[in-house]
């Protein structure tokens, strides 16, 4: 009797999902941290976050529970959806990893509600991955923003949405922004969208000042507008051993796909470019880079061509 009372109450917990929260976060706690969960349908402020179904209501109580650099997960459960005003969502754990739970629309979104509204990274080691960003109001000034000398920073599968209103007047000016230092940064398959008609969109992803040693890979951005400098731009003074590879796929109107400070080094390996400009060496700026398998085209119906000439032997 006492076996099978155990197992009707086993299986009872693992129909619930507690089972398995509490052996996720006994693992987590073994081998790395302390596992958190976050759900603004069902959590609660007052609830520990340590399952699913006790799960905090916003990423900022989850965070103040997590030590630094002690491999601390936060889980945002499907469905997840956090607004700010004119107000920061800060990253100050070091260490922490921060991982959106669902596939497409289910992912956790945050809604950018004002034009000082960001995802402020201001801690090293830090793994974002898997959410998506809505702005809502005309010119969100940056969606992510890197601190000055936050390194190690992974930013993965990381959406960027049309603008909430469906006609091109909400948008960010920068999607992503890296300022000074922020070495050895990876952001692995940005998508980042905006409205045709969108005007305040300056860059998906830029380098503000001098950084070492950062990986894009397999980006996918559109950046349009009377506004926009280029997809992947770089500002104020050079970085050195940029690597933007992978299958990536880059759009603008009439702006390069990649616009860096002269002397900035590095590669750039397999990337489309799909523009309108007076040159197809104008598809890339970006002196100091060598170019591996970069490709243009510049009207719809038409096959690619090599970005630059080829290298010669001297």
């Amino acid at each position: 009797m006492a076996s099978n009372d155990l197992r009707r109450r086993l299986e009872v917990a693992l129909a619930s999902g507690q089972v398995r929260d509490e052996l996720m976060s006994a693992l987590g706690a073994a081998l790395t941290g302390t596992a958190f969960y976050v759900d603004s349908v069902a959590g609660s402020s007052t609830n520990n976050g340590l399952a699913s179904n006790s799960a905090k209501a916003t990423l900022a109580q989850a965070l103040a529970l997590c030590t630094a650099n002690k491999g601390d997960v936060v889980y945002l459960m499907p469905g997840h959806n956090e607004g700010a005003g004119d107000a920061q969502w800060t990253i100050n754990k070091a260490g922490v990893t921060i991982i959106g739970l669902g596939n497409g629309t289910n992912r956790p979104r945050f809604d950018f509600d004002h034009a000082n509204a960001s995802i402020d990274i201001t801690a090293s080691n830090v793994r974002l991955a898997n959410i998506r960003l809505l702005p809502s109001v005309t010119a969100v000034l940056v969606g992510i923003d890197v601190n000055t000398l936050v390194v190690d920073t992974v930013l993965e599968d990381i959406e960027i949405l049309p603008g909430e209103d469906g006609a091109g007047v909400d948008e960010f000016a920068l999607g992503i922004d890296l300022k000074v230092g922020c070495d050895r940064t990876k952001i692995i398959r940005p998508r980042i969208r905006q409205h045709a008609s969108a005007a305040g969109c300056l860059a998906g992803i830029r380098l503000t000042g001098a950084s070492n040693d950062i990986t894009i890979i397999e980006p996918d951005i559109v950046c349009l507008g009377a506004g926009a400098v280029a997809p992947i731009n770089g500002i104020t003074t050079l970085s050195t051993n940029v690597r933007i590879i992978g299958r990536g796929i880059l759009e603008s109107d009439n702006e390069p796909g990649i616009e860096l400070l002269t002397g900035t080094t590095g590669v750039i390996r397999d990337i489309d470019i799909f523009s309108n400009l007076a040159t197809i060496a104008a598809a890339t700026v970006a002196d100091g880079m060598a170019h591996f398998r970069v490709s243009y085209v510049e009207v719809g119906n038409e096959s690619d061509v090599a970005v630059k000439t080829a290298s010669v032997d001297d």
